[in-house]
C-alpha cells in the first residue's frame, strides 16, 4: 500500500489549492481587480471533499504503518477493536447486524437508487435524478477502484458471521450506504417543504450509515480502518455530489427570477 503516502500528498495539494484559491480570489477582488466570481457554496464543497480525503489518506497511512510493524497510531486500534464487538456479541445484535448489512448491502443500495432516480426524473426533477445515479455508480466505481488500489485482507474468517471474500479496504457497505443515504437524503431536503421533515431524513440518513459501518466491525467484515476510509471517501464524494445539487437549485433559483 505504498501508495498510501502518495494520496496524502496529493490531498494536501488538494486542500492547499482550494484554500488558496479562495484567499486569492478573496484579495484580488478586494484589491479592486475583477476576478469572475465564484459562488460560495463551491468554496464550502470543495473544502470539505478535500478535507474528507486528506482525512481518508490519513486513516490508510495509518493502516499502511501497522502493517509495516509501526506500533501505536490509528491502525493498532483495529483488533482491539475488533477483539471487543467478537467478546460482546448476543443473538439479538448478530440479528440487527445482519439486517442492517442486507440494507446496507448493494442490491438494497441499487435499488432505492433506482426508485429515487424513477421518482425524481417522472417529477420533472431530472437534473436531480442524473445527479442521484452518476453519484450511486461513482460510488460503486471508488469501491472496486480502492479496493484494487490498497488490496488489504479481511479480519480473520474464523472471527467473521458470514464468510466475506475479496478486498477488505475501504468498506464497501459503509462507503456505498453513506453516498447513496446522502445523496438522497440531499435531495429530500432541498424539495422537503416542512423544516422538521427535513431535518428528520438528515437526521434518519446519518444514523443508518453510521450503524451500517459499525454493523461492519461487529460482523468482522471489516476493521475499523475500514470503515473510516469508507465514510471519509464517501463522505468526500458525497460533498461533491451536494456541491452539484446546491448548484443547481442556485441556476433554477436564478431562471426563475429572470422570468
Amino acid at each position: 500500500m505504498r501508495f498510501a503516502d502518495g494520496f496524502l500528498l496529493l490531498s494536501l495539494v488538494i486542500l492547499l489549492a482550494v484554500v488558496s484559491a479562495g484567499i486569492l480570489t478573496v484579495i484580488a477582488n478586494r484589491a479592486g481587480r475583477r476576478v469572475p466570481s465564484v459562488p460560495p457554496l463551491f468554496w464550502v464543497g470543495a473544502g470539505i471533499t478535500a478535507v474528507l480525503l486528506v482525512a481518508q489518506s490519513v486513516v490508510v497511512d495509518a493502516v499502511e504503518d501497522s502493517t509495516e510493524g509501526a506500533t501505536g497510531g490509528l491502525g493498532a486500534l483495529d483488533q482491539p477493536v475488533l477483539d471487543w464487538f467478537v467478546a460482546n456479541r448476543t443473538g439479538f445484535w448478530t440479528g440487527v447486524a445482519l439486517v442492517l448489512a442486507a440494507i446496507g448491502g448493494t442490491a438494497a443500495m441499487s435499488l432505492l437508487t433506482l426508485a429515487a432516480t424513477v421518482i425524481l426524473w417522472r417529477t420533472d426533477r431530472r437534473d436531480q435524478a442524473v445527479v442521484v445515479a452518476l453519484t450511486a455508480a461513482g460510488s460503486g466505481l471508488l469501491v472496486l477502484g480502492f479496493k484494487t488500489l490498497y488490496r488489504r485482507h479481511r479480519p480473520p474468517p474464523i472471527e467473521q458471521v458470514v464468510h466475506y471474500a475479496g478486498h477488505s479496504l475501504p468498506s464497501g457497505h459503509t462507503l456505498g450506504s453513506t453516498v447513496v443515504l446522502g445523496v438522497i437524503a440531499a435531495v429530500a431536503y432541498l424539495n422537503l417543504r416542512s423544516a422538521s421533515h427535513r431535518h428528520l431524513v438528515i437526521a434518519g440518513a446519518v444514523v443508518l450509515a453510521f450503524a451500517i459501518g459499525v454493523s461492519r466491525i461487529y460482523l468482522a467484515a471489516h476493521w475499523l480502518t475500514d470503515v473510516l476510509t469508507g465514510w471519509f471517501l464517501g463522505g468526500a464524494w458525497l460533498a461533491a455530489a451536494v456541491t452539484v445539487l446546491a448548484w443547481l437549485r442556485t441556476l433554477d433559483r436564478s431562471e426563475a427570477s429572470r422570468r
